[in-house]
């Protein structure tokens, strides 16, 4: 029947509606017993019917009728005036100090748990709808009606339930006097509640301890805070310090995210905290950057969510603690906890679009995101991820949206350009951000582009009083290593790439023509080889990675510049240990400099530092330096060939120092590695050297170096470097390479013996071996 009243209501009459009426207000009343099935039913008949204005008269008169003066009314009379309440409060609340009236002087009467439970939920109603209806004053029927007409009621049913009743055991009938007492606060004069408030404030915070279901208290004290915070704050204070230090470990408490209840409770006791911030934002706040302070997670964590809501939600309130919080938040920027740091990157987020991250330590904070960018995370993380509890956060996780938050602060928060340019520049250089490189280049070449495009006055950087920005040399030799492995740091390249165009005029004036034209092919080859899922071709990227390198070198042709440029990817070399790929792709732009360059002094020291920082035992470094050295020897093939002999002299021999030889300088493991390296150099030498002088410099200086290592050879990097060589040898001399058939190699056979020797001389039944015998069958296809 409910429900066909609400789909039909409209085509309701008079009479059927007072009919219904009737007949529902009869049936409600009909036994004195609580008969929920039916009883419920007439209840919701009711309701229905009264909430049209044309009827809701009629329903209020027939549950007065049936609630007379002086008696205990019906359970569900009691029951069905709070729900009409709520529902219609602008028909109810007119005759709200009636039915009230009536109410108080029954209270002392009532003695079952069940009727207090519905008094106390229908009062709480009708204060709900008193608030209701003066908060929309321009709505309602009489406009007489105040606040302070309820005040005295109000109060003497307050004393009944709180005083009184509250003392029950039963948590229902508790819990339904809670939820009233917070509406009921609002319609006390202020003198009223400074008398209770002493007693209120400890008496709810008491009922945690009784009740595992929160929220009802939660709700009830954040109703009781907002209606003292509005009449006079000052009754608070008192109570405030006791309060703060009861409701924050209740904030602490892990949310169950599977029961909305909690998130519901979790919600209110952010909303206790911001509205005792309204009035004591300083004691707030200095509480809750103490508890910082505290080395417990969980207690860490769920101050960082109230200071998060604190600053989205009081914003006002908060102007004269921004600098406060972000000194406050220092203590944490080297935690290593990853569900803290998730939701202190949470607070950052908070701060950046309340314009806390402009004060001094602001770039801390987007520092701290920065590194959470750079987290290490490892290839089988996300399984072992799956057997984690669900509380726990991984690095690739934290990664994931440290990446997304600093995106978002670039891209949507406008007043954070002034905040992050130019000082993400500032974090392209330090080794433990290589791997935030992807996320720090897609933001900081967001920022340069849409200021060169804008031609902003700021867009200009000044590297004088940028002091901590690197400079142009070290800027392009920084990102054009990290071009040369674009699928590094979860796909860098493209952005890598757009940063270095972005800031051409800021690193060199004459290459920006250039740049605009090459850098989009680049990163469009880029986009395009992993749109299709081909197979990638790293020695293609590299070749034209080096050649924009070399094309920038031709460009400004200068030698001082060239040469500041070689000595920064020179000091840069440090910057990759541990990372060979990169170690290798930087050798090789050395060479490209190597090559370009003419002073002597610079190709000395250079050549002289590859040798003194690569790893002998790493392949991927060792044919890094040999490219280097090929590249060098294209132009300066005698100093490339004068250094390889001075290393062969000096580190592939053992030494011995102090009494009788006892103290070994180098181990024979140590010799063969460093044989390793100068065996591929030559190699790459031959191959790079100039056509014209290499035929008449291979025996004399190529081959009577090597030659003396082709026997008895231990190590097999030795050997297969040695085979590597003797194919490089075999292209550059090919008739192909010399463009020119005139040319007659006399050594050819004795490298072919050498090559059939090695194949011999290997078993079959290894890996590593077959490796051997593959390069060395190549190596003889080259020669023939």
């Amino acid at each position: 029947m409910e429900n066909i009243v609400k789909e039909s209501i409209d085509l309701i009459t008079p009479d059927l509606a007072s009919f219904l009426i009737k007949l529902s207000s009869d049936e409600l009343t009909q036994t004195r017993d609580v008969v929920p099935e039916w009883q419920t039913a007439a209840s919701c008949l009711l309701v229905a019917l009264g909430r049209k204005r044309e009827f809701g008269a009629q329903v209020m008169d027939a549950l007065l009728s049936k609630f007379p003066s002086g008696t205990v009314p019906h359970f569900f009379v009691v029951q069905t005036l709070g729900i009409l309440a709520a529902e219609n409060a602008f028909g109810v609340v007119p005759r709200l100090k009636d039915v009230i009236s009536r109410m108080l002087p029954v209270l002392a009467s009532v003695k079952h748990d069940n009727l207090r439970w519905a008094f106390c939920s229908s009062m709480g109603k009708f204060c709900d709808a008193i608030l209701d209806y003066l908060a929309n004053m321009d709505k309602a029927t009489d406009k007489s009606i105040t606040a302070e007409m309820y005040y005295g009621e109000i109060y003497s049913a307050f004393d009944v339930m709180f005083n009184v009743w509250l003392l029950t055991k039963e948590a229902k009938l508790r819990l339904a006097i809670v939820e009233a007492v917070g509406s009921m606060t609002h319609l006390m004069s202020t003198e009223r509640l400074a008398e209770v408030t002493p007693k209120l404030i400890p008496t709810l915070s008491m009922l945690y301890r009784k009740h595992n279901e929160h929220y009802f208290i939660t709700n009830s004290l954040c109703m009781c805070l907002d209606a003292i915070q509005k009449k006079n704050a000052s009754i608070l204070d008192p109570q405030l310090d006791v309060l703060l230090s009861n409701l924050h470990p209740l904030a602490c408490v892990p949310i169950d995210f599977g029961n909305p209840v909690t998130i519901k409770n979790h919600n209110e006791l952010l909303r206790c905290f911001n509205v005792m911030a309204k009035s004591y934002s300083d004691r707030v706040v200095g509480f809750m950057l103490n508890k910082l302070e505290v080395r417990d997670e969980r207690s860490r964590i769920g101050t960082l969510d109230v200071l998060k809501h604190l600053i989205n939600s009081t914003d006002d309130k908060m102007e004269d603690k921004k600098a406060l919080v972000v000194s406050g938040l220092k203590i944490l920027l080297s935690e290593t906890n990853n569900q803290v740091k998730k939701i202190l990157a949470q607070v950052v987020i908070a701060m950046a679009h309340h314009e806390y991250l402009g004060l001094e330590g602001g770039h801390l904070m987007i520092e701290f995101i920065v590194r959470q960018c750079a987290l290490p995370v490892s290839a089988d993380e996300r399984q072992q991820a799956a057997g984690l509890d669900s509380e726990m956060v991984t690095n690739g996780q934290l990664k994931q949206m440290c990446d997304n938050v600093l995106q978002l602060l670039t891209n949507t928060v406008e007043h954070m350009e002034s905040v992050l340019w130019p000082y993400l520049l500032e974090c392209l250089a330090p080794p433990p951000y290589t791997e935030a490189l992807t996320a720090v280049c897609r933001s900081a070449a967001h920022l340069a582009s849409k200021k060169r495009d804008t031609e902003d006055e700021d867009y200009e950087l000044d590297y004088d009083i940028l002091v901590n920005v690197p400079k142009p040399h070290a800027m392009i030799s920084r990102l054009l290593v990290m071009a040369g492995h674009p699928f590094g740091s979860g796909g860098r390249g493209v952005h890598v790439l757009n940063l270095l165009m972005a800031l051409g005029p800021n690193l060199q004036e004459n290459v920006v023509e250039l740049w605009d034209a090459i850098i989009p092919k680049l990163t469009q080859f880029l986009e395009d080889n992993m749109a299709s899922g081909k197979e990638w071709n790293q020695k293609r990227w590299e070749d034209m990675v080096l050649k924009l390198l070399s094309k920038t070198l031709e460009e400004v042709d200068d030698e001082e510049w060239i040469c500041g440029l070689g000595y920064e990817m020179g000091g840069q070399i440090s910057l990759y240990s541990g990372h060979p790929n990169e170690k290798n792709f930087l050798f090789k732009c050395i060479g490209v400099v190597l090559r370009k360059c003419t002073s002597r002094q610079f190709i000395q020291d250079h050549l002289n530092l590859l040798f003194a920082t690569v790893d002998h035992s790493n392949q991927t470094e060792r044919e890094g330096c040999a490219m280097a050295l090929g590249f060098c020897a294209a132009s300066h093939l005698d100093s490339a060939v004068e250094k390889l002999q001075q290393v062969a002299k000096d580190d592939m021999v053992r030494k011995s120092v102090g009494f009788l030889g006892l103290m070994k300088d180098k181990s024979e493991a140590d010799v063969e590695r460093v044989k390793s390296t100068v065996m591929l150099c030559y190699g790459q030498v031959t191959f790079f050297a100039p056509v014209g002088l290499i035929t008449s410099r291979i025996e004399v200086n190529i081959l009577r170096s090597i030659n003396p290592h082709f026997a008895n050879v231990k190590d097999t990097s030795v050997k297969q470097n040695l085979i590597r060589t003797v194919d490089l040898i075999g292209k550059s001399l090919h008739p192909n390479h010399l463009q020119t058939t005139d040319f007659v190699f006399q050594k050819r056979g004795d490298l072919l013996v050498h090559m059939q020797n090695y194949i011999k001389g290997e078993p079959t039944n290894l890996l590593i071996v077959r490796e051997t015998v593959s390069l060395a069958m190549n190596a003889c296809a080259t020669l023939v």
